[in-house]
């Protein structure tokens, strides 16, 4: 496995833009290949799954889900400061955060990092000795975690798959480096067009491997319904409205039933953070994939001496008690967030979703959404009643999991026209809140005006606002991977 670790300390050095010449003349080739499929497998553990945190945890100070405080502890003070460009969506984000943390954020470094890992799998697995399903499975699981890391990049640093008059055949996406073969050269930016498709060849290659070879493996490695899952929320960016459904009906054909709420919270309705059951825990029927730790979210949204830097919007909580169910209690406010003496409500990282501390991932209720979405917008296109029953469907069962029904039934919710498509709308805020869909979403819902209160001095609040359709829709690519690779154009 050392060997094979060396593969990943150059591709660093490539894709960062150090040259490679003088450390490969180190290394022969055969000293690096690996020999088995347990190598490979034993290699997407370490390097081609996301196994560290924090690489994203500042996504969600982009949206509308966050509001800040003024606090006057010390420690709350620093997160304040260190998430305040995020916050105000400043160019040079990314200098700001790692001049004012301890903890890197790479974002761009480490999912490329991720992405060579799967491709030192999928270069050797057909010449290594193993298992025919055993290689099938790794092959799988390499190809679903490449697709997955380009998505997230080229939604991070490009613009949106939907965006009004874009040219995808010429607009900049990100690199594509599909191969572990090393290459001292700097690489270029494809074009939007030529990710997307690669993501799609990816997932589609990985759809027959992880179908037949990949349904038993652990909610820490990919499996058949993350494949089939990322493909319908793929195409749910794209607009392609029935690859949505077909997608989306594989994965609920073969695990449909939903935590439901009310039977994990304790008889005063409040959930226990200690003993109870988090959609993402291992005993939750709807968990398709985890991972990250208890302390996910500790750099911006520190859990200790509240009053808290940063907390969940009041529109947000607002959205709680909308649309309640005939007067029933959404007991996602109380599953989802703790709420501290002083009444702050806060994102939380040992709780939230997840008892055992893995809070994001996928899951079974997104699946339930993008198929109620892809009906709706069916539905509102060619006035097809049964699209619209369709998704009220699957949008009631998915409610029924949510409110608290221990006394009283729920009951159903009955929308028609453009009032669908918002209920829709807020329903997906609600329930997949705070693990990295908001942004994405407000992007593909035509990138509205945001407005953001900061207060750095006490006394002395000050307003930022996100223009609509603001390029800084789109994040920086940081400065340091751009000295480095002079190939590289910058988003602005």
């Amino acid at each position: 496995m050392r060997n094979i670790e060396n593969y990943i300390v150059i591709f660093f050095m490539m894709t960062i833009g150090i040259g490679c010449s003088g450390f490969l003349d180190e290394y022969s080739q055969d000293e690096i290949v690996p020999s088995t499929a347990d190598d490979l497998e034993q290699l997407m553990v370490g390097e081609a799954y996301p196994i560290i945190t924090r690489v994203l945890s500042y996504l969600d100070l982009l949206t509308d889900d966050v509001d800040s405080n003024y606090p006057s502890v010390a420690s709350q003070t620093k997160a304040l400061i260190t998430g305040a460009a995020v916050f105000t969506w400043q160019s040079d984000m990314y200098e700001q955060m790692a001049a004012n943390t301890t903890t890197a954020v790479n974002t761009w470094e480490y999912y490329y990092s991720r992405i060579m890992g799967c491709n030192v799998v999928l270069d050797n697995i057909d010449a290594v000795i193993g298992d025919k399903g055993k290689k099938s499975n790794v092959k799988g699981q390499a190809l679903a975690m490449r697709a997955y890391y380009y998505f997230m990049l080229v939604n991070l640093y490009a613009k949106p798959y939907n965006a009004e008059g874009i040219d995808r055949s010429k607009e900049l996406g990100v690199p594509l480096i599909l191969s572990s073969a090393v290459k001292d050269d700097f690489p270029r930016r494809a074009t939007m067009a030529q990710v997307y498709s690669q993501i799609e060849k990816d997932l589609l290659e990985a759809v027959p491997l992880m179908d037949e070879h990949g349904q038993n493996n652990n909610l820490f490695k990919a499996n058949d319904l993350l494949v089939h899952n990322l493909l319908s929320r793929l195409y749910l960016y794209q607009e392609k409205w029935e690859q949505v459904i077909k997608q989306a009906d594989y994965v609920i054909g073969r695990s449909p039933i939903l935590l439901n709420l009310s039977d994990v919270v304790m008889a005063d309705g409040r959930f226990s953070w200690m003993t109870g059951t988090g959609v993402f825990d291992p005993a939750s029927p709807e968990c398709i994939w985890r991972y990250s730790s208890a302390n996910e979210f500790d750099t911006f949204f520190y859990p200790y001496s509240p009053p808290v830097a940063y907390e969940a919007s009041q529109e947000l909580k607002d959205l709680y008690g909308k649309d309640n169910a005939g007067g029933l209690v959404d007991l996602r406010k109380e599953c989802y967030y703790r709420t501290y003496a002083q009444g702050t409500q806060r994102i939380i990282q040992s709780g939230k979703k997840a008892i055992t501390g893995n809070s994001k991932g996928m899951r079974v209720a997104e699946a339930y959404l993008n198929r109620a979405e892809a009906n709706i917008r069916l539905y509102l296109k060619n006035n097809d009643e049964e699209s619209r029953k369709a998704a009220l469907k699957d949008l009631n069962y998915l409610r029924s999991c949510r409110f608290d029904t221990r006394t009283e039934m729920y009951q159903d919710v009955d929308k028609r026209g453009n009032s669908l498509l918002e209920f829709y709308m807020d329903e997906r805020r609600r329930e997949l809140t705070f693990e990295e869909h908001r942004w994405f979403d407000l992007r593909r819902y035509g990138m509205p005006e945001i407005t953001h209160v900061l207060t750095l001095e006490a006394g002395q609040p000050v307003t930022h606002v996100l223009e609509a359709k603001s390029s800084k829709y789109v994040l920086p690519i940081p400065q340091y991977i751009l000295d480095r690779n002079p190939n590289l154009e910058p988003n602005f």
